[in-house]
């Protein structure tokens, strides 16, 4: 799992344009720790650090803990997306997107 946790990282803060450096600042989180998270060299985290890591990559921590065959940053984009729609227009969203889908 933690694996899956140092590819979000690292795909989130690409997409973000920050450099490990940049993300340990916003976070308050070790240069080293995020380099070896992103390197699946951790085998334990606290919380907290994961929420300060979530929050300076505009995540939520329980972005991490998605099944990991829906884990990446596009697919978790998406699900954000839709999440935070009006039923209605989730519904209508989804629609065009399965006609794209099917094309």
């Amino acid at each position: 799992m933690l694996d899956n946790i140092g590819k979000l990282v690292h795909q989130q803060r690409r997409s973000l344009n920050l450099t490990i450096e940049k993300l340990a600042e916003r976070s308050g989180v070790s240069i080293s720790l995020i380099s070896r998270m992103e390197r699946g060299d951790v085998n334990n985290i606290s919380i907290k650090k994961l929420t300060d890591i979530a929050r300076a990559l505009n995540m939520q921590v329980g972005d991490f803990f998605i099944a990991p065959e829906m884990s990446d940053i596009s697919t978790l984009a998406v699900v954000k997306y839709l999440t935070h729609l009006p039923e209605k227009e989730r519904a209508r969203v989804s629609e065009v997107l399965m006609q794209v889908i099917n094309l």
